[in-house]
């Protein structure tokens, strides 16, 4: 990466082992796709109206050149029992899938439609019919 990973965590208990997950994660990121330029990481823990529990908020900034930029957040939302690694590893999850989809697509693996196939039925068959 072109740019130091950030991470911003807020009140958020257990920090190395939350880092720890992180850089775990960013490396597979990173196996996927070489050229990420940068990667910005925010977590939150906020009380819920229950006394104990907590909602974790998770948003995972990924930037692939030349201008591809991949927002993924995930929420543990009313699931107060998901512990806060699990909710990181998913939102990395997802990022790397898009990452992944950039990948191919910037090696032209997806399969392209041609001008032809992109046509209506009905005027492929009339051009046709005129050769």
């Amino acid at each position: 990466m072109d740019t130091p990973l950030e991470i911003v965590l807020k009140n958020v208990e257990n920090k190395t082992e939350i880092e720890n997950v992180i850089y775990e994660k960013l490396d597979k990121l990173e196996q996927s796709c070489a050229h990420i330029t940068s990667c910005h990481v925010l977590i939150e823990q906020n009380p819920t109206h229950q006394s104990k529990k907590f909602s974790y908020h998770v948003r995972v900034d990924v930037h692939v050149p030349p201008h591809h930029e991949i927002v993924v957040k995930r929420d543990s939302g009313r699931n107060t029992h998901d512990q806060l690694p699990a909710v990181v590893r998913q939102a990395f999850i997802a990022a790397r899938r898009q990452v992944e989809q950039i990948v191919e697509r910037q090696k032209k693996k997806v399969k392209a439609h041609t001008r032809e196939r992109m046509m209506p039925t009905k005027l492929r068959k009339a051009i046709s019919s005129q050769e």
